[in-house]
């Protein structure tokens, strides 16, 4: 059985812009919630999640945070070679492997 997955986002996050073109890029789909347009997404966010922050996939209910372990979930779930190319998923947000993440209401870290 297909697992149910929601990404809860904001427009102004470049970690959730980095997931999307992760996703764009492979043709993979999930339902977008967006936090900032739709109050009960974000209400949904915080009582579930426990906190607001963005993105978050949420995996049957279940959250995930931070945008490479998205990626890497995403990468892992739908089957993505990522050998060629993983280097790359996280370049220009700062760099590296490490994720990021930006607060429902301020600042991207």
């Amino acid at each position: 059985m297909a697992k149910k997955l929601e990404l809860f986002y904001k427009d102004d996050c470049p970690y959730c812009h980095k997931v999307m073109d992760f996703m764009d890029e492979h043709g993979i789909s999930v339902e977008m919630c967006n936090v900032i347009t739709d109050p009960a997404n974000r209400e949904r966010l915080l009582a579930v999640g426990g906190k607001g922050q963005v993105p978050c996939l949420f995996i049957d209910g279940e959250p995930l945070y931070e945008s490479m372990d998205i990626i890497d979930f995403l990468a892992k779930e739908f089957s993505v070679d990522t050998t060629n190319g993983g280097a790359s998923i996280g370049a220009g947000i700062g760099g590296g492997e490490a994720g990021g993440a930006c607060s429902i209401d301020g600042d991207c870290h």
